[in-house]
């Protein structure tokens, strides 16, 4: 039960922190949400660091990796934006919008599985 609860505390801090990231004014009046992009590739990177540094630890996986990174990261926000944009009809923005976000969160995450390996 404690590692639910902590899991959950966990989940909250992140998504504070998202929050707070998401609305900084360098991510204001851009034509995309930038915010969400750098949020969801910092996750993807500390999420690869996670999987390596802590994946024999289960506590410690579920608290940070399902727990804060779950609150930090956003798919949910990323299909919103993606779907005002075709609404929008702002196709290209969407494709590069998809395309970035895409892209940039695989490479993140394989620089944090190289990066956790160096820690072990």
């Amino acid at each position: 039960m404690i590692n639910l609860m902590t899991m959950m505390v966990a989940a909250a801090l992140g998504a504070c922190l998202r929050a707070y990231i998401s609305q900084l004014s360098v991510f204001k009046n851009k034509d995309m949400p930038y915010g969400t992009i750098a949020v969801n590739i910092a996750g993807a990177f500390l999420m690869g660091m996670v999987a390596i540094m802590v994946a024999e630890n289960t506590q410690y996986y579920l608290i940070i990796a399902v727990g804060f990174l779950g609150g930090f990261t956003t798919y949910s926000q990323f299909a919103l934006d993606q779907f005002n944009l075709l609404r929008e009809k702002k196709t290209k923005l969407f494709l590069k919008y998809s395309c970035v976000t895409i892209f940039f969160t695989l490479v993140a995450v394989a620089c944090g599985l190289i990066a956790g390996s160096m820690f072990i």
